[in-house]
């Protein structure tokens, strides 16, 4: 979805195009707000985020795969300013589909660097109920933001748009191994069609976290990182595991707040590397 000057400059969808977010998400599984992130928001958390993650591949190495890992964000500026975590094109649709109590439960980054190979086809959850055979709504949603261009080259996300609508049962593969007794995630995705997600640096990706996808090779020179959040109803039990200062907590919009409220407040910011996956 190409964004008007206007809508830019107000962080505002009009009605019409605001409904066809929605609708995107709803039946593909997935809408791309192209740009959305102001120039120079997307600048400082490039700049922050590159030496970040030099020292985090130095301590721990790649984690996600051949030349590929996920790093979690330490919840301290540039990282948490209010258009990364809480955007105002972004926050509208994910309180409709999620309800207006909703929460966030992940801050972090996926880069893939020069070499990185394909992913398996997975969904990123398990499903609430293996045996079901009718499809749930939205209860989680995965929102990326890009920071730099997602090219042919560098390795962008591929997406089987629909899957996020299957049953249950046939959507068992959160983790790569995972064996689905009802089917084969990586040789159904090899007759469906496909997308590759295209886009300029400072789009944002708003997903359902059970459609199907996979990193792609980068063959690029250089790295294409993500920033990743993922936004839950309340009820759902995934998170509670980001440790935020309560000075840092108490200065966040209330928007903010009300996201992160089931998170670890009042304990010390943790680099990367403090994590345990």
């Amino acid at each position: 979805m190409k964004l008007s000057a206007e809508e830019r400059a107000t962080c505002r969808l009009q009605p019409d195009r605001y409904a066809s977010a929605l609708e995107q998400i709803r039946t593909n599984g997935y809408v791309v707000l192209e740009q959305a992130l102001a120039a120079a928001t997307l600048e400082r958390v490039r700049t922050s985020f590159e030496p970040l993650f030099a020292d985090y591949i130095a301590r721990k190495g790649y984690n996600t795969g051949t030349n590929r890992a996920q790093m979690h964000l330490p919840f301290a500026a540039p990282f948490i300013d209010e258009a990364v975590i809480a955007h105002p094109l972004v926050i509208p649709i994910v309180d409709k589909l999620l309800g207006s109590d909703c929460r966030c439960v992940y801050l972090a980054s996926d880069t893939p660097m020069p070499g990185s190979d394909y992913q398996r086809v997975h969904s990123d959850n398990d499903p609430l109920f293996a045996d079901l055979s009718v499809a749930l709504p939205a209860y989680c949603l995965v929102v990326n933001i890009p920071l730099v261009d997602t090219t042919e080259e560098n390795g962008p996300l591929e997406v089987w748009p629909g899957t996020h609508l299957l049953p249950d049962r046939e959507n068992h593969n959160a983790i790569y191994d995972t064996v689905n007794p009802h089917i084969d995630i990586n040789r159904a995705a090899q007759s469906l069609p496909s997308v590759r997600v295209l886009m300029p640096a400072g789009s944002i990706v708003i997903r359902d976290v059970r459609m199907w996808h996979r990193g792609t090779p980068n063959r690029s020179n250089a790295a294409r990182t993500n920033v990743a959040l993922i936004y839950s109803r309340s009820w759902f039990g995934y998170g509670s595991r980001i440790s935020i200062p309560q000075m840092t907590y108490d200065g966040l919009s209330a928007k903010a707040r009300q996201l992160f409220r089931y998170e670890k407040l009042g304990q010390p910011a943790m680099m990367p590397w403090e994590w345990s996956k």
